[in-house]
């Protein structure tokens, strides 16, 4: 399992004066882009971890993903270095950073952050053993609820647990006011995708009317991937599929 981070400078102070303000924003033109890429998000999780978690999460490894309907995913102990050490990973998917603006896509990073703490801190449950992954249980979203996000499920509309939940930002809770003073303070997610280019425009040569789109046939079956390894499966839209390997819920990709 990855070790505890460093505590970045003084978080209590992170945008008190121009010095503070340049571990937010850097302007050392010498980073390479990859890590420019990623800094933003290293950031945003010492702070929360600081602000929401008591800084007592271990470190993790960032990574992209552009599955469809998946805002990001936690992994537990995905990579290995060659000494043996374990890490957990969090993905988020850059396509949602520009869409949902800052202040969401952040909730979303915490969303998975908690899934770390349930992961490494929270209790066994009564098999003895951490809940299934990619499951949302109550212990997940007793926390979620304490670090100000409440959980929204799909599943099971009106309860907070299942396997496709969500989260809305609990308005004047501990997450709406510590996200509303790291972006006071000039933070922002510097890199994401590129918005979708406008669709053409109909060929000015087929005439006035459009050529009229072919109906659709009905779907008796939709695809469906593991958010971890990119398995894909083709079932009925109501059926629920679990990975084998990677033990998490396939997503619908309808």
């Amino acid at each position: 399992m990855g070790s505890k981070p460093d505590k970045p400078i003084n978080l209590d102070d992170a945008f008190k004066g121009d010095e503070a303000l340049s571990i937010v924003r850097s302007n050392d033109e010498g980073k390479a882009l990859t890590e420019k890429a990623y800094e933003d998000l290293v950031f945003a999780m010492r702070f929360f971890n600081e602000r929401l978690f008591g800084g007592e999460l271990s470190d993790c490894i960032f990574s992209f993903g552009r599955l469809r309907h998946v805002l990001g995913f936690f992994c537990p102990d995905r990579f290995e270095n060659q000494n043996g050490e374990l890490a957990h990973e969090i993905s988020l998917n850059p396509a949602h950073l520009k869409a949902r603006g800052d202040r969401d896509a952040l909730s979303t990073l915490v969303h998975e952050m908690v899934h770390l703490w349930r992961h490494d801190h929270g209790p066994l449950n009564a098999r003895g053993g951490k809940g299934s992954r990619g499951y949302h249980d109550k212990v997940w979203a007793a926390k979620m609820i304490e670090v100000g996000l409440m959980p929204v499920s799909f599943d099971q509309p009106g309860k907070m647990t299942g396997y496709r939940v969500s989260h809305e930002i609990i308005a004047g809770g501990q997450f709406d006011l510590d996200c509303s003073e790291l972006l006071a303070g000039g933070f922002q997610i510097n890199w994401h995708d590129r918005p979708h280019l406008p669709e053409p425009e109909d060929d000015p040569e087929a005439g006035d009317e459009p050529t009229p789109a072919k109906p659709k046939k009905k779907k008796d079956r939709v695809k469906f991937t593991c958010p971890d390894c990119g398995l894909n499966a083709w079932a009925k839209p109501s059926a629920k599929l679990v990975c084998g390997s990677c033990g998490l819920t396939l997503i619908s990709q309808s």
